[in-house]
């Protein structure tokens, strides 16, 4: 054999043991670097646990979960008419590891028995920032209004009302007229001048109707601390605006969860029940929420401790041929349809 074959065969050799020790290399590389990379995720995954369990469990245990329910349900149903927040909702609020609390919450519109899901409301709040709500309603029509303001009682405007034949109202009674025995509607009507919440509701205790929400004056367009605060609109002699509502009692414990309450304002006490729970919830919330309207909130309350709970409206729910009846009630107007259903009413 030659000199130089041997030579060469002696290279090809140890290129051939190189080659498989730097593969071996390689692997063995990976393989620490994964095995490193997986005992850091590891780790921060363990953190991760060591700081969210506490945090979670103090959140749960501190009430802290049941008082931003409470808060996001207390804004949304004083404020938006026809609606109201699924209390027995088993979601809850939550709180992730950067502090911010979170919610999500059906709504619903009582029409007759039912209680129809209309959409769901989320909130957000950071560790110090304002509360935020965005409503999210389950629309079906386009250019669909899911809540309408009430048009403000002209006497507590210092004006005097005129006849009115509004479209809305003849829209409304088009529409009942239409419809068979067999339903039951949600309907919301202002009136056509202002009164105590007992004085309504001994005028709507002659229909067979539930009595849910109505709108409270708090000085919106006449006191100047709280109408620095507001907008309205105009419409012919009327003026409409958003205000705070009267609803339903319902009493909280020492840990801002619900204990009893009363589906409506029609029964017996019920109302002297809701107006006192009123002010309680509203001052609860004026001292825990940090919200877009908590200044507005506070002069509207004081306005009402200082010149008395005036209602101007209600929304209420009963069987077709009653909520037709409503519209011939000389004192109400501006009716508005929230909803029909098929029957459901108790005999």
């Amino acid at each position: 054999m030659k000199k130089d074959d041997v030579l060469t065969e002696w290279n090809e050799k140890e290129v051939k043991v190189d080659k498989k020790s730097a593969r071996k290399l390689v692997w063995k590389t990976r393989l620490s670097i994964t095995y490193t990379v997986i005992r850091v995720l590891f780790i921060i995954f363990f953190l991760y646990l060591l700081y969210i369990i506490p945090v979670s469990v103090f959140y749960d245990m501190s009430g802290k979960q049941a008082e931003f329910d409470r808060l996001v349900t207390t804004i949304v149903e004083t404020r938006n008419p026809g609606i109201a927040v699924d209390k027995l909702d088993f979601r809850r609020a939550e709180i992730n590891p950067f502090l911010t609390q979170e919610t999500s919450l059906t709504l619903y519109r009582n029409i007759g028995e039912w209680e129809v899901v209309v959409g769901e409301v989320t909130a957000k709040k950071t560790l110090f920032g304002e509360v935020k709500i965005n409503l999210d309603f389950d629309r079906r029509y386009l250019n669909e209004s899911n809540t309408q303001s009430y048009a403000v009682a002209p006497d507590l405007l210092g004006e005097t009302y005129t006849e009115n034949n509004g479209h809305s109202s003849n829209l409304t009674l088009s529409q009942l007229e239409k419809m068979n025995d067999g339903f039951v509607a949600q309907i919301q009507f202002s009136t056509i001048k202002s009164m105590t919440p007992e004085e309504l509701i001994n005028i709507l205790s002659d229909y067979d109707v539930q009595v849910y929400q109505m709108p409270i004056y708090g000085g919106e367009l006449t006191d100047s601390e709280v109408s620095n605060y507001m907008g309205y609109g105009r419409a012919g002699q009327f003026t409409f605006v958003s205000s705070l509502m009267l609803r339903p009692f319902i009493e909280y414990d020492e840990k801002n969860r619900q204990s009893s309450s009363i589906g409506t304002l029609s029964g017996e006490g019920s109302i002297d029940e809701a107006e006192s729970q009123f002010y309680q919830d509203m001052e609860w919330l004026i001292e825990n929420g940090n919200y877009q309207d908590k200044e507005l909130d506070k002069a509207r309350l004081a306005y009402i401790k200082e010149n008395g709970m005036q209602v101007y409206g209600a929304t209420v729910t009963g069987p077709i041929r009653e909520v037709e009846r409503l519209m011939d009630e000389e004192l109400f107007h501006q009716f508005h349809l929230g909803g029909v259903e098929i029957w459901n009413w108790y005999e």
